[in-house]
This record gives C-alpha cells, sequence and structure tokens, in this order.
C-alpha cells in the first residue's frame, strides 16, 4: 500500500481530457481507512493521458454530551458538527454499556437510517451506565467522534428515609411527635409515609403524612408503657423510589399521678355517713385514664368502707364510711398505681366528727294513776339524723324540777337507748314530768318534752250527789248500794216535782272527796218529762260540780238523773238519782 497522503474522502475521477481519444483506467486498490475522524483513500491509473481526482475532509463530529434527568429512561445526546470539510449526510448514534462494553445503535440510527439534526432522544433505556459516540456519514464514508461522559439512566431515583422522636423517653399518654424525612441524592420526594409501631400500623392523632418539602409527621400519644420499635416507610412517587428508616427504639414509661380526696360532709357527726371521693388524674405531660384500685385511711389505718366502690372508674373511686365516734381524723386516699400510672397520695383531709344531736321522748305507763299507785316512766334516746349511733349514758326523770327518786328501773341507757323510772306520788295533782339525758362525748345531751302525769285521790270510789232540791227546797235523799257500781239515791215528790243535785267525788262511805288536779267531766242523763242529756264538770282538787243535774216527773210518774265516769284505770262509775 502506499503512503498515505492527506485525508481524502473519496477519490473522484477527473472529466477526460479533450485532446484524448480514450483513456483506460484500472483501480487497483482502495482503501478506507478512519485516522483522527478523517476519511482519505489513494489509487493508481494505468493507460494513457492524464487526469485529476478532487480530495475532501470528512471531520468527525465534536462535544459529544449525553444528559438524562433523574428518574427518567430517556437520554438527550447532542454534539456539534463538523465545521469544517464535506457537510455529512446525516448522522449515526452508538450507544455503549459501560458495564458489558456492548455498543448498539441509538436514538432509532442505523447505517441506513441516519439522523440529520445534531441531537436526539435515545428512549426507553433500562437503568445503567452508558457512553455515546456519533459518527458522522456521507457516501459510505464515516468519522467517529470521542465518547461522551458516562451518563447513568435510573428510572427510580433512590431515597432514604429517617425517623426521629420529638420526646424519648416519653411518658403513656404524652403526645409525642415522630418525623419522618425521605432524602434523595437530587430533587425533593413527594408522596406518603405510614408510620408503624413494630408491624402495626400507628393511628396519628395529629401531624401529616403527607411529605411536605421532604418532611412527614405522625403525633401519637402512646396508651401504655413499654418500649416500642417505631419505623417510618416511604411509598415512593414517581420518579422516587420507596424506601423504609431503620426502628427506632422509643421508650414509653408509666405517667406521673395527682390523688384528691373531698368530704361529702365536713364537718360531720357521730353516726352520719360520709362519703370520701378520691380522684386521681395524669400529671403532665402523661395522659389516659389511670385504671386500679384505692386505699382510703384515717391515719395510718385503713378504713373500713361500707359503701362505695375502691376501684377506680372514670378516674374516681369512692368510700362512704360512719364515723362511730368524734373527734378530729386525717384522712388520706392512696393510689396503687398500675403498669401505666405511678402511684399517688393525696393530701389529708381533716375531717372533724362532732358529737350527734339527740331527741329524748317520755312515756308513762299510765296518764293519771291513784296516789300512792306505781307509774313507770320510759325515756327513749335517740340520734338525730344525719347522726346516728345508739346513745350511752344516763337518763335524770324530774317532776317539774325536782328529781324524782325512782323505786327500781334503770336510769342507765341500755343497748337500745332506753332508760326507766317507777316511782309513786302521795299527793294529788297534775305533774310535769321530763326525762333529761345527760349526754356523752359522742351524743349531746337533749331533753324530752313534758308529759303531764295526773295524780288522783286513792280514796275515791265513785260518784255521790249533794245539796239534793225538790223544787227547790232542800232534801235528804235516801240512798243505798255501793258508791261507784250501785249507788242510787231516791226522794220523793209530788205531781210534776222537779229534782235538782250536784254531782261529785266520793269515797265508800259517801265523804265527799277531792278527786284529782284537773278538771273532771261526768255524763248525766235524765228520764221523764223533757229528758235529756248533758255534761257537768268538777274543777281540779273540788268535791263538787258548779252546776246541777235535774229532772221532772211526768205527772205522778217517777223520774230520774244517772250520772256516768270512767276513771283513770279505766272502771265506769255510775250513780242515779230518782223522785217517786
Amino acid at each position: 500500500m502506499p503512503a498515505p497522503t492527506p485525508p481524502k474522502t473519496r477519490a473522484r475521477r477527473a472529466a477526460p481530457s479533450r485532446g484524448v481519444r480514450a483513456l483506460h483506467v484500472t483501480v487497483l486498490l482502495v482503501v478506507l481507512m478512519t485516522v483522527s475522524g478523517t476519511a482519505w483513500a489513494s489509487w493508481t491509473v494505468t493507460g494513457r493521458g492524464t487526469g485529476t481526482a478532487p480530495t475532501a475532509i470528512l471531520t468527525a463530529p465534536t462535544s459529544v454530551t449525553a444528559t438524562a434527568a433523574d428518574g427518567a429512561t430517556t437520554v438527550s445526546v447532542a454534539w456539534s458538527g463538523p465545521t469544517t470539510g464535506v457537510a455529512p449526510t446525516g448522522y449515526r448514534v452508538d450507544r455503549t454499556d459501560v458495564a458489558s462494553a456492548a455498543t448498539v445503535a441509538a436514538c432509532g440510527t442505523s447505517p441506513s437510517s441516519l439522523v440529520a439534526t445534531t441531537s436526539c432522544s435515545d428512549a426507553a433505556l433500562p437503568d445503567g451506565s452508558y457512553r455515546y459516540t456519533v459518527v458522522a456519514v456521507r457516501s459510505g464514508w464515516t468519522a467517529t467522534s470521542a465518547s461522551s461522559a458516562s451518563v447513568t439512566v435510573l428510572a427510580s431515583v433512590r431515597t432514604s428515609t429517617s425517623v426521629t422522636s420529638s420526646a424519648n423517653p416519653s411518658v403513656v399518654g404524652q403526645p409525642v411527635t415522630y418525623t419522618a424525612t425521605v432524602s434523595a441524592a437530587s430533587g425533593t420526594p413527594t408522596g406518603a409515609v405510614a408510620f408503624r409501631d413494630g408491624s402495626s400500623a400507628m393511628t396519628c392523632a395529629g401531624g401529616s403524612q403527607t411529605l411536605s418539602s421532604g418532611t412527614a409527621t405522625c403525633t401519637v400519644p402512646q396508651a401504655s408503657a413499654g418500649t416500642r420499635s417505631i419505623t417510618a416507610a416511604y411509598a415512593g412517587s414517581a420518579p422516587y423510589a420507596a424506601s423504609s428508616s431503620s426502628s427506632l427504639s422509643q421508650v414509653v414509661a408509666p405517667a406521673s399521678t395527682a390523688t384528691s380526696l373531698t368530704s361529702s360532709a365536713n364537718p360531720s357527726t357521730v353516726g352520719q355517713p360520709v362519703t370520701y371521693t378520691a380522684t386521681v388524674s395524669v400529671s403532665a405531660p402523661g395522659g389516659g385514664v389511670p385504671s386500679g384500685t384505692v386505699t382510703f385511711k384515717d391515719g395510718s389505718t385503713p378504713l373500713a368502707c361500707t359503701g362505695g366502690t375502691q376501684t377506680l372508674g372514670s378516674g374516681s373511686a369512692t368510700c362512704v364510711v360512719t364515723h362511730t365516734a368524734a373527734g378530729t381524723r386525717s384522712v388520706t386516699a392512696v393510689y396503687s398505681g398500675s403498669a401505666d400510672h405511678l402511684t399517688s397520695t393525696s393530701q389529708a383531709v381533716s375531717q372533724v366528727v362532732g358529737a350527734a344531736a339527740t331527741t329524748t321522748t317520755l312515756t308513762t305507763s299510765a296518764q293519771t294513776v291513784r296516789s300512792g299507785q306505781s307509774v313507770t316512766y320510759t325515756a327513749t334516746v335517740a340520734a338525730t339524723a344525719p347522726g346516728g349511733g345508739v346513745p350511752t349514758g344516763t337518763v335524770t326523770f324530774k317532776d317539774g324540777s325536782t328529781v324524782i327518786s325512782c323505786s327500781s328501773g334503770t336510769q342507765t341507757l341500755g343497748a337500745s337507748g332506753v332508760a326507766t323510772c317507777t316511782t309513786t306520788f302521795t299527793t294529788t295533782g297534775t305533774r310535769s314530768v321530763t326525762a333529761a339525758y345527760a349526754g356523752t362525748t359522742n351524743h349531746s345531751a337533749s331533753t324530752s318534752a313534758s308529759l303531764s302525769q295526773g295524780v288522783v285521790a286513792g280514796q275515791t270510789a265513785g260518784l255521790i250527789f249533794s245539796g239534793v232540791t225538790i223544787n227547790g227546797i232542800a232534801a235528804t235523799p235516801s240512798c243505798s248500794g255501793t258508791v261507784g257500781t250501785s249507788f242510787t239515791c231516791t226522794v220523793a215528790g209530788g205531781n210534776n216535782a222537779v229534782i235538782a243535785a250536784n254531782v261529785g267525788f266520793g269515797s265508800s262511805t259517801q265523804t265527799a272527796v277531792s278527786y284529782s288536779g284537773s278538771t273532771e267531766t261526768i255524763n248525766w242523763s235524765s228520764t221523764g218529762k223533757n229528758a235529756a242529756t248533758g255534761t257537768v264538770t268538777v274543777a281540779a282538787n273540788a268535791t263538787t260540780s258548779t252546776a246541777p243535774v235535774s229532772a221532772r216527773k211526768t205527772g205522778s210518774n217517777a223520774a230520774s238523773v244517772t250520772v256516768t265516769f270512767t276513771e283513770s284505770g279505766g272502771s265506769t262509775w255510775t250513780a242515779v238519782l230518782t223522785v217517786s
């Protein structure tokens, strides 16, 4: 082969000389080479005559660039066309896989399909790194550019996700904000982030789980104590690939609590039911509703609750106590705590328990008794609401201001709060009897209402008549029978005679007697002309009525007056006065 001559694109035969009739040309050898991007050819000519062949330079493209956007599968290839020599017919673009070194035509070009412009798009590429060369083509001659810099195609942009906690450790019920940060080598990822506690999706009470400026948040008040494994998973959003954070170990400790205590009645009285209410609340920044039990104490001694519930419900517990002794108590409520909430003790409530008020009632065995007859008084002492309990101590029985000397009974209250006194009265009259309870530390003193006690003469036997008149003239009746039962008196009188008499109380010997210290009422009824009924009274301590009873004969027929009285013992006394 002859030595290379300056590059030529192609040998062109010169036109025949006009002075030469024929020229025989033989091409011995044609060589196509690429040297420094320039094509050249050489040849020899035999025969007679001379000729010329012009040459031209086909320069290779320069400044080849290949670019791909993040997440794109298309590479944009651009180059500068030749500025000297002949213009190429078009360009073929070749792509070389950096990893495998395999080269293929790109941008839809081929030796028979060229691109006329100085740029093209190489679409639908798989992920990888590539270099591009551009081949200038003219009439079978080529000039190849230097390779472009490597370009990487990655359909999905890699991301990384991290998660942080606003408070670690935290306490139960404390709102904790988890922040997920999703980053990429270029650009700002968008889309959603899911937060997980272990394998369970978290229910976010706040925050936004949609990325904004590459971050998403989830606010959660953890409901129970323990250590949690928190992760954030980015779902991906074209062109950004999904990614998950490493786990964050979130420590959730039991929340502190505060216990308060109130009393339904302070001060209270002995025997009064008092309800103590304990309220357990969570101290900030914790939250939730505490569960468990509360112990109520009087000093260091647990109270025996007769009611209420000592298990928390909606954060409260109650204890109903009936204090049996007066005094001041230091009552506290102790919350036992739980796995999620710490124990706490209330401030002491100074509970003042005073003596219960009482009432004393008094009864008698007989409302009226005869002098010398025994009578029993019963005093019952009871606590007045809201107080309670059975009073103890002594009771004094009085006649007016004079203490009654009890011949029997007990003046010390028994188990049912009752005291008794048995006595007798020697004189007639109406007594005002009271019972005075002396009181104790736990129950206040009280005095009964006065009881009116009637005492009548013990020698009274029944009813008798006095001051008998016939037609207004004194007369002496003839009496027979027994005073108090079948006692009758008779006096004679003419036609239509009117008999009148006073009536009163008398002994068995018909001696007038003062029956009692109260005014007594005696009933009467008459037969004869103008029969009638009525009453007369005997004044206190008097022996006879102040008004008379009377009857009138009808012609010669007899008439009578019957008087009746029921005495204190229940016996009924009668007496009959007849005019014949």
